[in-house]
């Protein structure tokens, strides 16, 4: 898995979706073929640094907080803001400060844990069960195929 992230060029894509994180240059992980409807699709995961502290934990996986993480919430990958992805735009995100190292050697040594979680999620997803505030995939799926 790679850190990897989308200019604002290519992040305008997505705005169909209300649900979609809109901040360019933010760190996502990218996981490469998902079964999502009998396809082989490349997603995106985002990493947000205020998870609410209602989220239920299936729906994220918790890395350490970040300077900005307020007090009560989670930092961490959050599923249920994953889009898919034209892996050819997408941007190796910058793992050259410490912190994005350490948070990339956490990603890699939960890569097993967080691939299964995102597919558990996708697989609930697709068979009805979509959490509030959670990007319309089909959506942006199609969005992305035009």
């Amino acid at each position: 898995m790679k850190l990897v992230s989308l200019n604002s060029r290519d992040l305008q894509n997505y705005t169909i979706d209300s649900e979609m994180l809109k901040k360019s240059h933010r760190p996502c992980v990218l996981i490469l073929r998902l079964k999502y409807k009998g396809a082989r699709i490349d997603f995106a995961v985002p990493l947000r640094s205020n998870i609410p502290p209602s989220a239920p934990k299936n729906h994220y996986f918790a890395l350490p907080p970040r300077p900005t993480t307020k007090s009560g919430h989670r930092h961490g990958i959050h599923y249920i803001k994953m889009f898919p992805i034209d892996r050819t735009k997408a941007q190796k995100f910058n793992t050259d400060k410490m912190f994005y190292s350490i948070i990339k050697a956490i990603i890699d040594k939960n890569e097993k844990l967080i691939v299964s979680s995102c597919q558990k999620y996708l697989k609930d997803y697709e068979s009805g069960i979509k959490p509030p505030f959670s990007t319309d995939i089909d959506l942006l799926l199609n969005q992305l195929n035009k």
